[in-house]
């Protein structure tokens, strides 16, 4: 497959792929938007509402919901490709042009004008804490270390006011920390309906310094493109079907947001967080609102991430590795059964090295003999190759998730 057949490939361009493909279902009649997550939950295909009761904007969601959906996001064939992809990235970052103008530009709602309650944000589960904005790309930029992006979720409190779901240590923590250290809010974009490249790019824990903007362009195969926004001095990505322009403000971690069904499968906790204050919404006059569906679409490109994070950590440790597996099991996130051709003592190396590579919580190492993939043949490497009280380590005081419900 052509590394730049989907270079150029938009939002709307994947959308119809999904659709020729069959995998994308068109759904015409009214719908309550209460019902939605029980909708995408029950479809095998990701799902397009065009009249959402309430509202004047579609809904589309369950596009990243399963492996499937997952690979051809990506304009892979196979799913080990997406780690490939995503180390081509990496390693060949492309820096983000810049647009005079974009179509998120159509519709421009300034200050009083702005009404969250406009956008159809369904809920994932009733016993969420109130609407989550859970498909935002964010942007951030600090004096010293530069642009920042990640995915992060909004719980919408007020027609102007949301909260910001940013209690695990990460560069965007960082960045808000520092802006409330200076008693100043920090500017951020929020691009709402991009292609799964940036939202894979902007997932990617990168190194402080580096432009997650410029790995999605790797990934990509070309730069992606930026436009300023109307209100503060941020860029926002010029496809994005909605953008919101706003900034967290100086508050600390004051503030409860949650509950939300989590990535985990589980209901997630109460957290105290920032407030994030929204001066402006622009979007395309037809604008397609995005709901980024938990847990399973927030699973598929986040496991190669893991994948990605693990060989940089063990490959800088010296170990030889055969085969990772980042399990299902484990969310996705803190689980991987990692098969090396070790030396001497390389197993406890591997298992520290491969600790710190995220958040990742349990690790299992394995000769290369035994098939990450087999359940059973690890299972079976564990009964008769493991003597707890050698050969499993515990490191304690290590930093977790918080969104870990064993916390």
């Amino acid at each position: 497959m052509s590394t730049q057949q989907y270079a150029k490939e938009t939002f709307r361009d994947l959308l119809e792929r999904f659709r020729q493909e069959n995998e994308l279902t068109d759904i015409r009649q009214p719908v309550d938007i209460r019902h939605i997550a029980t909708l995408v939950d029950q479809a095998k295909t990701a799902l397009m509402f065009h009249t959402v009761i309430g509202y004047d904007i579609p809904v589309v969601s369950g596009i990243l919901r399963t492996r499937t959906r997952a690979i051809m996001s990506m304009g892979c064939e196979t799913y080990g490709q997406i780690e490939a992809k995503l180390q081509h990235g990496i390693e060949h970052p492309i820096e983000p042009g810049y647009v005079e103008t974009a179509p998120n530009k159509e519709v421009v709602q300034i200050d009083d004008a702005v009404d969250l309650f406009r956008l159809p944000i369904p809920m994932s589960s009733i016993y969420d804490g109130g609407p989550m904005i859970t498909a935002g790309v964010v942007i951030a930029k600090d004096a010293e270390f530069g642009f920042n992006s990640g995915m992060y979720r909004f719980m919408v409190k007020e027609t102007n006011l949301t909260g910001i779901d940013i209690v695990t240590p990460n560069n965007m923590r960082l960045y808000a920390q520092r802006a409330y250290e200076a008693g100043r809010p920090c500017p951020i974009s929020i691009s709402i309906g991009t292609h799964p490249f940036e939202i894979m790019g902007s997932g990617f824990r990168a190194p402080l310094g580096m432009d997650e903007m410029a790995i999605a362009g790797g990934i990509r195969g070309a730069a992606v493109e930026l436009a300023m926004c109307e209100t503060i001095d941020m860029p926002c990505i010029a496809d994005a079907e909605i953008v919101l322009e706003a900034e967290i403000l100086p508050t600390g971690w004051s503030h409860p947001e949650g509950r939300f069904g989590e990535f985990t499968r589980l209901m997630g906790g109460l957290h105290w967080n920032p407030l994030v204050r929204i001066k402006a919404v622009t979007m395309r006059k037809d604008a397609i609102y995005y709901a980024l569906h938990m847990p399973w679409e927030n699973t598929w490109l986040a496991a190669p991430t893991r994948y990605t994070a693990l060989r940089r950590a063990l490959k800088a440790a010296g170990v030889q590795v055969k085969d990772i597996n980042v399990t299902l099991g484990g969310c996705g996130f803190w689980h991987a059964v990692i098969s090396i051709k070790k030396q001497a003592g390389e197993g406890k190396n591997a298992l520290l090295a491969a600790l710190t590579a995220m958040d990742m919580k349990h690790v299992v190492i394995v000769d290369d003999d035994i098939d990450v993939f087999d359940a059973t043949d690890v299972e079976w490497a564990i009964a008769t190759r493991v003597q707890g009280d050698k050969d499993i380590v515990i490191i304690p005081g290590a930093r977790a998730k918080p969104l870990d419900p064993s916390l």
